[in-house]
């Protein structure tokens, strides 16, 4: 039991305590209660503290620059999704390299005592003594891996719904109809007259100078304009 003046003495110290206050220590400090993170799906992939200091962010967003390119999302709904499902991907393949490197650390530490019952034992024989020495923690891996799988599905689902409504909400315009016209006597038919070619004006050359300010304005003006919402968002604008 404490004493009342040590519990005084606890509460008058933590008043003192301030907390972190650089953004490194913050972000350590918002995971003080995560233990693996395998079901925490609603983080933002984009934010500070989503990825292993072992791993490399540029990867994840390669990845994501490959499925913008196949699902060419044009809103911020139809982007979020689409970066929810690639994220998914990324902690299902960092929980298969979890699962081989259990396994792994399994057999090694029980080599030694299984050469033992079994000298000539080949290498699935020593899987199936590192899976039977596993117990629980393998369904773990399963369960999670199943959870993240319905994930990345339901995602791309949505939207790929998201995409066909919108789709639907802006039809085509049907073509003009074509009026016919009264047939023209053959001997009514005027000759047409050799139309005289016009000069084609010479643009002048820009210099490699030139071109990238025009290049730069040109990109200025695009994000601009989705920025105003006068143009939907495009793979481009999410590249550059």
């Amino acid at each position: 039991m404490s004493s009342k003046k040590r519990i005084e003495a606890n509460r008058r110290n933590a008043q003192k305590s301030t907390g972190p206050r650089t953004p490194e220590g913050k972000v350590r400090s918002a995971q003080n209660a995560t233990t693996h993170g395998l079901s925490s799906l609603n983080y933002n992939p984009l934010a500070p503290g989503c990825f292993l200091h072992i791993e490399d962010e540029t990867k994840f967003l390669g990845l994501l620059n490959q499925y913008v390119g196949d699902y060419r999302p044009q809103r911020q709904d139809e982007i979020d999704l689409l970066t929810e499902a690639v994220y998914a991907k990324w902690k299902q393949q960092r929980l298969w390299l979890a699962e081989t490197a259990h396994l792994e650390v399994t057999i090694a530490q029980n080599e030694r005592d299984f050469r033992k019952t079994l000298p000539n034992a080949n290498a699935p024989a020593q899987l199936a003594n590192a899976i039977s020495k596993s117990g629980d923690e393998l369904k773990l891996y399963l369960r999670y891996d199943a959870q993240l799988h319905r994930h990345y599905r339901n995602c791309l689902k949505d939207l790929r719904d998201l995409q066909d409504r919108r789709a639907a909400q802006t039809p085509e315009a049907p073509p003009a109809p074509i009026e016919p016209k009264p047939p023209t006597p053959a001997d009514e038919i005027p000759t047409p007259e050799p139309a005289e070619k016009q000069a084609t004006p010479i643009e002048p050359k820009l210099t490699p100078e030139e071109a990238r300010i025009q290049a730069e304005k040109a990109k200025i003006r695009r994000l601009m304009e989705v920025n105003l919402g006068l143009r939907p968002v495009t793979p481009e604008d999410l590249v550059s």
